[in-house]
Protein backbone atom coordinates (compact mmCIF):
# COMPACT_ATOMS: atom_id res chain seq x y z
CA UNK A 1 0.00 0.00 0.00
CA UNK A 2 3.02 2.29 0.84
CA UNK A 3 4.25 1.69 -2.92
CA UNK A 4 1.06 2.68 -3.99
CA UNK A 5 0.97 6.03 -2.22
CA UNK A 6 4.40 7.07 -3.62
CA UNK A 7 3.74 5.94 -6.83
CA UNK A 8 0.28 8.11 -6.78
CA UNK A 9 1.85 10.88 -5.70
CA UNK A 10 4.80 11.43 -7.34
CA UNK A 11 2.73 10.69 -10.64
CA UNK A 12 0.74 13.43 -9.43
CA UNK A 13 3.78 15.82 -8.87
CA UNK A 14 4.72 15.51 -12.13
CA UNK A 15 1.20 15.86 -13.86
CA UNK A 16 0.95 19.16 -11.97
CA UNK A 17 4.53 20.27 -12.78
CA UNK A 18 3.55 19.55 -16.66
CA UNK A 19 0.07 21.45 -15.97
CA UNK A 20 2.29 24.48 -14.57
CA UNK A 21 3.96 25.50 -17.35
CA UNK A 22 2.22 27.47 -19.64
CA UNK A 23 3.06 25.88 -22.87
CA UNK A 24 1.38 22.67 -21.74
CA UNK A 25 -1.33 24.35 -20.22
CA UNK A 26 -2.09 25.36 -23.86
CA UNK A 27 -1.46 21.95 -25.37
CA UNK A 28 -3.61 20.08 -22.19
CA UNK A 29 -6.27 22.85 -21.08
CA UNK A 30 -6.62 24.57 -24.50
CA UNK A 31 -6.30 27.84 -22.72
CA UNK A 32 -3.61 29.48 -20.33
CA UNK A 33 -3.85 29.41 -16.77
CA UNK A 34 -2.99 32.93 -14.60
CA UNK A 35 0.23 33.45 -12.86
CA UNK A 36 -0.89 32.94 -9.58
CA UNK A 37 -2.84 29.59 -10.43
CA UNK A 38 0.29 28.47 -12.43
CA UNK A 39 2.67 29.12 -9.36
CA UNK A 40 -0.20 27.55 -7.06
CA UNK A 41 0.17 23.96 -9.48
CA UNK A 42 3.95 24.42 -9.06
CA UNK A 43 4.42 24.45 -5.39
CA UNK A 44 1.52 21.73 -5.51
CA UNK A 45 3.70 19.41 -7.50
CA UNK A 46 6.89 20.03 -5.67
CA UNK A 47 4.71 19.27 -2.19
CA UNK A 48 3.20 16.30 -3.70
CA UNK A 49 6.53 14.44 -5.01
CA UNK A 50 8.32 15.66 -1.20
CA UNK A 51 4.95 14.41 0.69
CA UNK A 52 6.14 11.28 -1.63
CA UNK A 53 9.41 10.98 0.01
CA UNK A 54 8.47 11.63 3.20
CA UNK A 55 5.66 8.83 2.81
CA UNK A 56 8.10 6.35 1.61
CA UNK A 57 10.79 7.60 4.49
CA UNK A 58 8.43 6.46 7.26
CA UNK A 59 6.90 3.50 5.80
CA UNK A 60 9.84 1.54 4.48
CA UNK A 61 12.33 3.11 6.28
CA UNK A 62 14.78 5.86 5.02
CA UNK A 63 17.03 4.15 3.26
CA UNK A 64 15.50 1.55 1.51
CA UNK A 65 12.33 4.56 1.47
CA UNK A 66 14.84 6.78 -0.82
CA UNK A 67 15.90 4.02 -3.12
CA UNK A 68 11.98 3.16 -3.87
CA UNK A 69 11.03 6.63 -4.21
CA UNK A 70 13.76 6.96 -6.97
CA UNK A 71 12.19 4.35 -8.64
CA UNK A 72 8.51 5.39 -8.30
CA UNK A 73 9.86 9.13 -9.25
CA UNK A 74 11.64 7.32 -12.49
CA UNK A 75 8.51 5.54 -13.28
CA UNK A 76 6.10 8.60 -12.69
CA UNK A 77 8.23 11.09 -15.05
CA UNK A 78 8.42 8.17 -17.39
CA UNK A 79 4.46 7.96 -17.68
CA UNK A 80 3.94 11.93 -17.52
CA UNK A 81 6.37 12.10 -20.75
CA UNK A 82 4.44 9.56 -22.36
CA UNK A 83 0.95 11.09 -21.64
CA UNK A 84 2.23 14.13 -22.89
CA UNK A 85 4.17 12.90 -26.16
CA UNK A 86 1.06 11.17 -27.21
CA UNK A 87 -1.09 13.78 -25.75
CA UNK A 88 -3.09 14.02 -29.42
CA UNK A 89 -4.78 10.41 -28.31
CA UNK A 90 -5.11 10.82 -24.88
CA UNK A 91 -7.36 13.80 -26.19
CA UNK A 92 -9.38 12.03 -28.85
CA UNK A 93 -10.19 9.45 -26.82
CA UNK A 94 -11.72 11.53 -24.08
CA UNK A 95 -13.70 13.22 -25.94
Amino acid sequence: MIHLAIAGLALLGFALLLIAMARHQQDWLRRKLSPRRSIAMRWSGFSALVSAYVIAGFGLGWAYGAVAWCGWMSAAAVLALTAQTNRERILRLLS
